[in-house]
């Protein structure tokens, strides 16, 4: 992006960006870029959670060379691990790149409302349960789908029960997606996982600077899963800003009790809106804090 057409965009979000999201946070920079060296990165608490938390960097994945071995792993995962839902002529891919891999899935025509493709590359397995914190976090850029017609798809994260093999409603999860709907209508939201309904409409100069299809601005999603307190929270980045939804209590990742955590990690989906449709997406690195291992 040239220096002018990236003021012009910046001065947009300055207008518009803070003003419908009440709730953004104050303003960080994107994630490190593919060929960052890991570091003794340390994340402290975000707002409202407790004084005492502190993550470390304890996964790190950057796909060189589209290769899904660990920069970083502290916690003996090991590679990641592609896993689509096993819902038949869905056609899912995985292309590797330099510097990152791209994802892809299609919605079959007639295939149920009920039903969500998705195709996703996994950190399993993990072991986050009752009294853990841990933090995902993902970089995409140039997204490709049904943008500018029905919409119907999306890419986020999505921390779940079982491996790599995505079973949908049947696993306990909790995901955070960008989302794009009819009317390209573009929401942050939380479709799986909270109790609260947590969603927020993302303004046009965002929209525009992740879907151009001549120069496409990374972005970055975390989604923050405190089994101390019951609560999650979600934070996205475009460009220098930061937008954040309010945090919300787990449905089924309790502080308590409830399932392990046992898989992470980046993905995209084709929903009932985009029958016959293809989306895709490439994922530039995947992150794990924690307050566990490593």
């Amino acid at each position: 992006m040239s220096n002018r057409i990236r003021k012009k965009t910046q001065k947009v979000f300055a207008q518009v960006g803070m003003c419908l999201l009440g709730t953004a946070a104050t303003l960080l920079p994107l994630a490190a870029g593919a060929h960052a060296k890991p570091g003794p990165i340390v994340i402290r608490g975000i707002p409202g959670s407790p004084a005492s938390t502190e993550l470390r960097l304890a996964y790190q994945a950057t796909f060189p060379n589209g290769s899904l071995e660990a920069a970083l792993d502290k916690l003996s995962i090991g590679g990641m691990q592609v896993g689509p839902t096993l819902i038949p002529g869905t056609n899912p891919t995985f292309t590797p790149l330099p510097g990152a891999v791209l994802i892809g899935i299609t919605r079959p025509v007639d295939l149920s409302p009920d039903l969500i493709p998705s195709q996703s590359i996994w950190a399993t397995t993990v072991n986050f349960g009752p009294g853990s914190i841990s933090r995902i976090r993902a970089t995409f850029i140039a997204p490709v789908g049904p943008y500018a017609t029905t919409g119907g798809f999306a890419m986020g994260l999505v921390a779940k029960t079982g491996g790599k093999d995505d079973l949908g409603e049947s696993e306990p999860k909790i995901a955070v997606t960008v989302n794009v709907r009819p009317n390209q209508l573009v929401r942050l939201q939380v479709p799986f996982g909270s109790v609260e309904t947590r969603n927020t409409v993302l303004p046009q100069a965002v929209k525009d600077a992740i879907f151009s299809t001549t120069d496409p601005q990374p972005f970055t999603i975390d989604l923050t899963i405190d089994r101390k307190e019951g609560t999650g929270t979600v934070k996205l980045t475009v460009i220098d800003q930061v937008f954040s939804l309010p945090s919300f209590h787990l449905a089924d990742f309790l502080a308590d009790g409830g399932p392990t955590i046992t898989a992470v990690g980046p993905g995209i989906a084709v929903n009932a809106n985009g029958p016959g449709q293809t989306a895709s997406v490439h994922v530039r690195e995947f992150r794990i804090y924690t307050n566990v291992g490593g």
